[in-house]
């Protein structure tokens, strides 16, 4: 059975939380960005459904862009990404 357009998203978006987790506690005082296009090459997901997965977690409240910066809301990521807290 071949998944359907909302569990590819869904799929991506867990990915891409797990890479934001992960860039997050990478443990690096003053990170280095990470570009949408590099989360996209990393999860396999094209910039688009990458741009749409962060878009959704912003509007739920999982993550926050501040000019340029991204501020995680680590308890709603962590949902999104679907680990145990």
């Amino acid at each position: 059975m071949m998944p359907t357009p909302s569990d590819k998203l869904s799929q991506i978006r867990e990915k891409v939380a797990r890479v934001l987790l992960d860039h997050a506690n990478d443990g690096a005082g003053g990170r280095p960005r990470v570009a949408q296009r590099d989360i996209a090459a990393t999860v396999g997901a094209n910039w688009g459904m990458v741009h749409i997965s962060l878009k959704s977690m912003q509007d739920e409240g999982a993550i926050r862009i501040d000019r340029h910066r991204l501020i995680i809301n680590k308890e709603l990521l962590q949902k999104v990404a679907g680990k145990a807290i």
